[in-house]
């Protein structure tokens, strides 16, 4: 089955645009994105990455779904909708990158690999213990899945980036220590960790390629108009082929 589809990409109808960029001095995404999830900010290979907490979700590199409030209610995940059509998500071009993890502060008595992280508005800080950054690769591969998938993902938001560690801790403005939440760990989904690793913090973005909007009512009857004539050339060449089967008979 052959259709003729319409790619949303940047251009809000004819002769008319919207602006976009990635947020400047940040993680390498793979097209235009935006950014979305704030809360904390941790360093990926030096470049710096902003995340949310997992607060009880078990998130995976790839899921998408609707954001609001630091909480991502999952819909699906973009290399399990990629297996179903038939491509290899083993390929090395969709290998996720890995990155070391760092923050900007260190508890005075913190031990080697090891990061830090503060919560942007509340006194709250995060010690996570061997960690590290799983995010997607900026290639021209995904960027073509990404927008493949756009015709049915239209205004839903992409995790990026995930942060994992063996363990990790929450400590209050006082200092006074919490428990570290045992509903981060891996679902049996995750294919790229053991039981034994957690996975609290999470990037989120919008891509651009995704975005929804009102529709272009002359765009619509134009192609309309292109799926009238593809259509019937379709048929013309059906027909072509039915007459040549019939006098090679």
């Amino acid at each position: 089955m052959v259709d003729v589809e319409q790619c949303p990409g940047c251009c809000d109808g004819p002769s008319a645009w919207t602006t976009t960029s990635n947020d400047f001095g940040d993680l390498v995404m793979p097209g235009l994105m935006k950014t979305v999830s704030r809360s904390y900010l941790l360093l990926l290979d030096l470049w710096p990455a902003r995340l949310d907490r997992c607060s009880g979700q078990q998130i995976e590199l790839g899921d998408y779904g609707d954001y609001s409030n630091g909480i991502l209610t999952r819909a699906g995940n973009m290399f399990e909708d990629m297996r179903a059509l038939g491509i290899d998500t083993k390929n090395s071009a969709y290998r996720p990158v890995v990155s070391c993890v760092s923050g900007s502060k260190k508890l005075a008595d913190s031990a080697e690999n090891q990061a830090v992280t503060h919560h942007t508005t509340e006194h709250i800080r995060l010690v996570l213990r061997q960690p590290k950054g799983f995010s997607l690769p900026a290639n021209e591969h995904l960027v073509l899945q990404l927008k493949v998938l756009s015709t049915h993902l239209t205004g839903k938001c992409l995790v990026i980036s995930i942060i994992q560690c063996s363990d990790f801790s929450e400590y209050d403005k006082n200092g006074k220590r919490g428990d570290s939440e045992c509903d981060s760990a891996p679902s049996s989904r995750n294919r790229l960790i053991d039981a034994a690793i957690s996975t609290p913090l999470y990037g989120i973005a919008r891509p651009q390629v995704w975005k929804g909007g009102s529709p272009c009512v002359q765009r619509r009857e134009q192609f309309r108009s292109i799926r009238e004539q593809f259509y019937a050339l379709v048929r013309m060449v059906s027909s072509f082929v039915t007459l040549a089967v019939v006098h090679s008979t």
